[in-house]
């Protein structure tokens, strides 16, 4: 099967589709790779007869969101965001998941817990200081709906999933044939002389009368439309807004401190190491025991023995548990262990370990001055908290029916914030916000004038709004234009009146004339750009452009060509030379690289061409919930 899609996949093709299936693998993160996981019993498909829930649906979605959110920050569209665009693409490739991990159940692919455990204890958002914390992870799965018995079991699942989608794309090679033929145009070089003729100079001369400003301003209507928009005023509440007006007394966190001191229990924390035998090899397990009894380092032989590749290039290392984290037996296994001591032989189901207890944490009181700070931001964050709650149960009632926020604002403590004009695309800030939009653009408050309801933006974020202006769709009035259209119609003219001198130019150079001399002759500086490449930004990007348009030049020695960028200044550019890439002038570890992600993008064409395969084999069955 892989074989036959190869050859339909090879060529310049492939890369553009692995270019194209990259950028859903990029947005679409770890949720490509996630399926079924239970909760809801709405179901939304069915993949073979495996449900896919609502919940698995809206947490997908979630993650998505956020991935989107960490990529454009404040400035991501509202549209780009929203649950009904995402609703679509993500349930499909949740559809693709289900296909994909069944085809790996079916393969026989397995994942040791040590494996997940490993990865799970470094996930960012489950440390504190780059250390695994418990709490951190109880907190964030409660936050996700899984828990702490679930968690694991849906991470064993993406891996194997993982582990499957690699075990194609891995497979993939890209031929010397292919690399040369991207190469000679992805990496062809041009050698290119030019002049900008620019029409600043000649604006100040240019007339525009009333008439021309009319007549373009009707003959362009489309330029000038304008969407519906609406402007708010809103009041935001979360913990910090509070946090800020906070003031701890020394007295309290003295006092919060002692009280901690007395309940004291220690709770170590720790650090573990660990050489994998998988299988329960006797040959390779009495091996290592023998090198271990030698005094060999642990660490160089975790790098040469154990069959755990996540961690024994880090000599073993698997990070800190308090006792949760790792298997019973080897917890209890490693608890028994002082530090820089190895333990004897200990049996799971991922195989056999030998476990090195690193080192220990938490077993004695901090002192005042090592919990001040934590104290301090803690009893800060729980006033904070508390005012933010009363001010949630109150702010419903203050702006029902308000004509204004600005009074509720004042009561609550907070500011009014306020924004543009946005349109139902978004704007910036909280304009960009799904519900934000959705809330703003609703009839009864965009047409009746009502508050919104309290808006959960999530983590403790909530927001209540009103509509202060709004704007039927239509078009934008000439003398909010007006300014715009002059400019236009100015540079219209000045790139009118400098495309008879940059032809005569052009003539000059076509007849063999120096094109240093002559350009300074008129005041211009010419420009050279020997082994360009594709690319470049603003007025260069427009000129390299249009270089990369020309024909090669030939036996001629040189082509001429005169055109007008997008502000209007009038270009003549001479085209000396094109050079199409060449693999072999390429550095032995610059092919290699390139190689490299040739492959690795034929990888991906062959991942997405296998998944096409197996969804079409597939028994796939939306429920009415799934085609909403």
């Amino acid at each position: 099967m892989l074989q036959s899609m190869r050859d339909n996949l090879k060529g310049i093709g492939a890369i553009i589709v692995a270019a194209f299936f990259g950028f859903i693998m990029v947005v679409g993160g770890i949720d490509f790779f996630r399926g079924a996981s239970g909760g809801s019993a709405d179901a939304v498909a069915e993949v073979n007869g495996k449900k896919i829930t609502d919940m698995d649906l809206q947490r997908a979605i979630q993650s998505r969101q956020n991935m989107i959110r960490s990529q454009f920050g404040d400035q991501v569209p509202a549209d780009l965001i929203s649950e009904e665009k995402l609703r679509a693409p993500v349930l499909k490739q949740l559809v693709t998941s289900s296909v994909m991990r069944q085809a790996a159940r079916d393969s026989g692919m397995v994942m040791s817990s040590a494996i997940v455990n490993r990865e799970i204890t470094q996930i960012p958002a489950f440390q504190v200081d780059g250390k695994f914390n418990l709490q951190r992870y109880r907190d964030g799965l409660r936050r996700l709906g899984y828990n702490t018995a679930s968690f694991p079991k849906t991470m064993e699942r993406d891996l194997i999933l993982q582990q499957f989608a690699d075990s194609v794309s891995d497979s993939a090679f890209t031929t010397r044939a292919d690399a040369n033929q991207i190469v000679a145009l992805s990496m062809e070089e041009r050698d290119f002389d030019y002049a900008v003729l620019p029409v600043k100079g000649l604006l100040g001369d240019m007339k525009v009368s009333d008439s021309e400003i009319e007549d373009y301003y009707k003959s362009h209507q489309a330029e000038f439309k304008r969407p519906e928009q609406v402007a708010i005023e809103y009041i935001e509440l979360k913990p910090s807004l509070f946090a800020a007006n906070v003031d701890v007394s020394e007295a309290d966190v003295r006092a919060q401190y002692e009280q901690e001191a007395a309940n004291f229990q220690a709770k170590p924390r720790r650090h573990a190491a660990h050489i994998l035998i998988e299988n329960s090899d006797a040959k390779k397990i009495a091996e290592v025991q023998s090198k271990l009894d030698a005094g060999e380092d642990f660490a160089k032989l975790a790098k040469t023995y154990s069959d755990d590749l996540g961690s024994s290039e880090a000599g073993g290392d698997l990070g800190f548990t308090t006792g949760d984290v790792f298997p019973e037996d080897f917890e209890k296994a490693l608890a028994s262990l002082k530090v820089g001591q190895v333990s004897a032989p200990v049996k799971t189901d991922a195989g056999t370990h030998f476990i090195k207890l690193l080192g220990v944490e938490g077993t004695k009181v901090p002192t005042y001055a090592e919990r001040k700070a934590a104290i301090s931001e803690r009893l800060r964050n729980a006033q904070a908290e508390q005012q933010f709650v009363d001010a949630l149960s109150r702010v419903a009632d203050l702006t029902y029916n308000a004509d204004t926020l600005k009074g509720p604002a004042e009561e609550l403590g907070v500011p009014l914030e306020t924004t543009a004009p946005f349109s139902r695309d978004g704007g910036t800030g909280i304009a960009s916000n799904s519900k934000v939009i959705g809330a703003a653009f609703s009839p009864e408050v965009m047409l009746d004038g009502n508050t919104s309801e309290v808006l959960n933006l999530g983590n403790d974020d909530a927001v209540v709004l009103r509509v202060t202006e709004h704007k039927e769709a239509g078009t934008y009035p000439l003398e909010e234009v007006r300014d715009k259209i002059v400019d236009r119609l100015k540079r219209d003219k000045a790139s009118q009146q400098l495309a008879a001198s940059a032809k005569a130019l052009g003539k000059q150079l076509e007849d063999g004339g120096d094109f240093a001399k002559l350009a300074k002759a008129q005041n211009l500086t010419m420009e050279t750009a020997d082994n360009t490449r594709r690319g470049g930004f603003g007025q260069r990007g427009e000129i390299i452009t249009h270089a990369f348009t020309m024909k090669a030049p030939g036996s001629r020695g040189s082509l001429v060509s005169t055109f007008a960028t997008g502000d209007g200044d009038q270009v003549v550019l001479r085209l000396r030379a094109v050079r199409p890439g060449n693999l072999g002038q390429q550095s032995s570890e610059q092919r290699a690289a390139l190689l490299q992600q040739l492959s690795s993008a034929s990888g991906r064409a062959e991942l997405a061409a296998v998944q096409s395969y197996l969804s079409g084999k597939a028994d796939i069955e939306m429920t009415e919930k799934g085609k909403q």
